[in-house]
């Protein structure tokens, strides 16, 4: 693998630059994690226990950025700046190849100088991070749909020139997932409505946002959170939780039904998911 550029929060890290930041030696943003099921050997048999499923362990990743300015102070100056990503909370990583642009969110372990003289104008640091979360994502399309409406039909017989009436709306969305791991459904919801029910039609699993929401406004449902206008978290009207994660290579497809709100809209996604 040969990638191109490093974005960890605000910084980039291309992999060659003859001033600034750059990087290499990524360690671990590909392949699989270990799985956490136990193995339980037979006793009095050959092999072992079946296992109940595969869960998976977080992730370390880690790299070596270069720094490289014009003087000592500014070396130093950049040490500062990297060591100021994630100090507070996780932060986004993305790592972009000949083949696109993948993401995971990390946190940040360790940032350590292990080369740095007095008066040069070149440093390199230790970057350790910790994946919670150890698949790896792509940006997901949107997907939008209104409340389901009946079409009209044609009246026959009918009088030319022909009128076509609005055609219906199956109030549908079908989310697809081309990466190779299970990835969650997002939902934008659109005021107005007073409240809104999604169903996964394939296997009935619901979640239901129970508060009137104006025009204009839009709550985004995303990691079982809900948030209104980017700002404050409105978890607690969240009904049912029936969460579901669409498998990779598979589609879902989710019924929007909203109570008064005619003129609302759900929008919904898939981010692609790789191990």
């Amino acid at each position: 693998m040969n990638p191109s550029k490093i974005t960890l929060g605000t910084i980039e890290l291309p992999s060659y630059s003859a001033t600034g930041w750059s990087f290499r030696g990524l360690v671990d943003w590909w392949g699989q994690t270990a799985d956490k099921a136990e193995i339980v050997e037979r006793p009095q048999g050959h092999g072992a226990f079946p296992a109940r499923g595969s869960l998976r362990t977080s992730r370390a990743i880690s790299f070596i950025a270069n720094c490289i300015n014009g003087s000592q102070a500014a070396v130093e100056s950049g040490f500062d700046d990297l060591s100021s990503v994630g100090a507070e909370g996780p932060v986004l990583m993305t790592v972009e190849t000949p083949a696109g642009a993948s993401w995971r969110v990390v946190k940040v372990e360790s940032v350590k100088p292990t080369h740095h003289r007095g008066g040069s104008r070149y440093g390199v640091l230790a970057v350790d991070l910790i994946a919670p979360d150890p698949r790896r994502y792509a940006d997901g399309a949107w997907q939008q749909t209104g409340p389901a409406v009946q079409s009209g039909g044609l009246v026959w017989p009918a009088v030319w020139p022909l009128v076509w009436p609005v055609s219906g709306s199956s109030g549908r969305v079908t989310l697809q997932n081309p990466g190779r791991a299970p990835s969650p459904a997002v939902f934008r919801l659109l005021g107005p409505f007073d409240s809104a029910l999604i169903t996964c039609v394939e296997s009935g699993a619901r979640v239901g946002f129970n508060r009137p929401v104006p025009a204009g406004s839009v709550v985004e449902i995303s990691g079982r959170h809900a948030v209104i206008d980017g700002q404050s978290d409105v978890s607690r009207w969240l009904q049912f939780r029936e969460w579901t994660d669409v498998p990779g290579g598979e589609s879902r497809t989710f019924q929007f039904d909203p109570v008064g709100g005619t003129a609302a809209f759900m929008q919904g996604k898939v981010d692609p998911a790789w191990w």
